[in-house]
């Protein structure tokens, strides 16, 4: 199992509520909305390294999100 935080940036004029709800994918354990350089912190956990990559991109692509930053838990 591995585990990571995706660090995440709104677009400008994103509503947090519908994006935060658009976040929890399978394999999101929690997302928590912050002030600061990143708007949220998304904990998940997934199988392998490989199916990480495919959950940080389906967050990546989800409405609202200008920008990511995945670091896995070690």
């Amino acid at each position: 199992m591995v585990a990571a935080y995706i660090l995440v940036k709104l677009a400008p004029g994103a509503d947090i509520a519908k994006v935060s709800h658009a976040l929890k994918e399978p394999g999101v354990e929690g997302v928590d909305m912050t002030i600061g350089p990143w708007d949220a912190f998304v904990r998940c956990e997934a199988k392998d390294v490989a199916a990480l990559g495919s959950l940080a991109q389906r967050v990546r692509g989800c409405p609202g999100v200008a920008d990511t930053l995945t670091c896995p838990i070690i």
